[in-house]
């Protein structure tokens, strides 16, 4: 997992490493798309990682779906 809170966080590059760490094909044309995703979930994750939330407020441990009535 990244860690975004790193200033110097580089997103091309971890897409690089991290496609290559699994074995993963990288097309240089899909790079840009890859890198903005990448710094789009930064800035999401350093917007969530902000808000202060008490323990009544965690999610829930499991998620079980059911169908709809």
């Amino acid at each position: 997992m990244p860690d975004f809170d790193q200033p110097d966080f580089e997103p091309a590059a971890y897409a690089k490493q991290a496609a290559a760490a699994i074995g993963l094909p990288l097309n240089p044309a899909h790079l840009p798309g890859i890198t903005m995703n990448l710094a789009l979930a930064k800035r999401m994750a350093g917007l969530i990682e902000q808000m202060k939330l008490s323990p009544a407020e965690e999610a829930a441990p499991v998620y079980v779906a059911r169908k709809a009535p």
